[in-house]
């Protein structure tokens, strides 16, 4: 006899998804996606895409949208989810606790049409700030509010950060607190650009294509994007990454790999509707996260205390 749980479990999976859910006995799969922008703004996208992968696998999939990175990374060592996407360092992370495995990249298309798996992180400013070069941050540092996405956030935390060292703003391992007046960790995208348009922060580290290119409008509409502008950009970020978790077979993850390629081939704008990806590819884990790696090593991060399982 199931227990109480797999029963309970076994209905939601068909108040959730309908018919299609009925044909499977098997335990739902769990799909976390990175809190990017508002939690509530990606969840729409996330049950299309969680829907659609459903079907190809003939088995249940549940969303699960964390309210902070460092979750997002907890559930895959807790094994709370069996999938991620995520950025690169929170699978870093994620790899060191719980032993997940990068499964797919994305690919993204910049804003000259170029494909691409690495994106840029960019300091933005509100569009009437004085401030004009990287020199004029670094100068004006000391009276800076700074607004970072996430201490988990590769583009909006730790490549900013790495840059900062390169600059001789900060030491490795010396606090981002210790140069500016302020320093604030987000929780998103959307909300690091918020604290800018709302008179919050001065700069705000995120990444290019939450304020350049066709997808932008999906964290902040048109009209207040052009309150904002880049004042500088690092390149060379990887792009994110769909991970499983620790310990999955090897059927149920190729099953997982497979399903998604031919999403992202099939119905590739199920991909932009969740993060503005364009496609996703197969790579080697090892060398698509290793600029991440690099970054790390610069800023002497101490990531130990990031996230715990």
């Amino acid at each position: 006899m199931p227990d109480r749980r797999h029963v309970l479990l076994a209905a939601l999976g068909l108040a959730l998804a309908g018919p299609a859910r009925a044909q499977s006995r098997e335990a739902p799969l769990v799909f976390a996606f990175q809190p990017q922008k508002d939690p509530a703004g990606i969840k729409a996208a996330a049950d299309r895409m969680a829907a659609a992968l459903a079907r190809k696998l003939g088995r249940p999939v549940e969303v699960l949208i964390p309210l902070a990175y460092s979750a997002t990374v907890q559930a895959l060592v807790s094994r709370r989810a069996d999938v991620a996407w995520v950025s690169s360092l929170p699978f870093l992370l994620a790899q060191r606790d719980g032993g997940a495995e990068l499964l797919l990249a994305e690919v993204r298309t910049d804003p000259s049409g170029r494909r691409r798996t690495d994106y840029d992180s960019v300091f933005v400013v509100p569009a009437d700030s004085p401030l004009r070069t990287m020199e004029d941050l670094k100068r004006n540092a000391k009276s800076l509010r700074m607004a970072f996405t996430s201490n988990t956030s590769t583009s909006g935390f730790v490549f900013p950060y790495a840059r900062l060292v390169r600059e001789g703003l900060l030491r490795k391992g010396q606090p981002p607190e210790e140069a500016f007046r302020s320093v604030a960790y987000a929780g998103g995208y959307t909300q690091a650009l918020e604290q800018l348009l709302a008179g919050r922060a001065d700069v705000a580290a995120v990444s290019d294509y939450t304020v350049e290119g066709p997808r932008r409008t999906a964290y902040l509409p048109e009209e207040r994007q052009k309150q904002l502008r880049i004042l500088a950009r690092t390149p060379g970020v990887p792009t994110h990454v769909v991970a499983v978790r620790g310990g999955m077979d090897p059927r149920t993850r190729a099953a997982i790999r497979t399903a998604l390629l031919e999403l992202a081939r099939s119905d590739p704008a199920l991909l932009s509707d969740v993060y503005g990806a364009s496609g996703l590819v197969v790579v080697n884990p090892r060398r698509h996260t290793a600029a991440t790696v690099e970054a790390i090593a610069l800023t002497g991060l101490p990531i130990r205390g990031l996230v715990g399982a």
